[in-house]
C-alpha cells in the first residue's frame, strides 16, 4: 500500500511511516500517516459506508458496459441511469449531485465514443 503525499502526489510505501512516523517529502512537505483503530460503532460505520459505495460503483459499471459494449437499447440505458440516480439519492441523501458531477459525464463520453448515433 502507498501513502501520497497531499501537495505533490508523489507515493512512499506505508512501512515508512510505522509507529506515526513523519517523513520529509521530495517537495519539501512533511507527510504523516496516524495507524487507525475502528472498533464498533464507528468500524460498522465505515463498513456501512464502504457497502454503499461498492453498490454504487457496480450499477454505474454496468450501465458503462451496457453503453461500450452491447446493442441494449439507448432508452433503456436511460433508465438504468435513473436507477442510478435515484439509489444515489436513497443512499447519500443530500448529494443527489454526485450524479451529475461524476457519472453523467462519464456516460455521456462512453456514448459519444462507442455508440454510433
Amino acid at each position: 500500500m502507498a501513502v501520497r503525499c497531499p501537495w505533490c502526489s508523489r507515493e512512499y510505501d506505508i512501512t515508512l511511516f510505522e509507529f506515526d512516523r513523519s517523513i520529509s517529502c521530495a517537495c519539501g512537505n512533511t507527510v504523516t500517516f496516524r495507524h487507525e483503530t475502528l472498533t464498533g460503532e464507528a468500524l460498522r460505520a465505515r463498513m456501512s459506508e464502504d457497502r454503499k459505495v461498492h453498490e454504487i460503483a457496480r450499477m454505474a459499471d454496468r450501465i458503462a458496459s451496457l453503453i461500450v459494449g452491447s446493442d441494449y437499447p439507448w432508452i433503456d440505458i436511460e433508465i438504468e441511469k435513473e436507477k442510478l440516480r435515484a439509489r444515489i439519492s436513497e443512499l447519500f441523501p443530500g448529494r443527489a449531485d454526485l450524479y451529475d458531477l461524476i457519472y453523467e459525464p462519464r456516460f455521456r463520453r462512453l456514448k459519444e465514443q462507442f455508440r454510433v448515433q
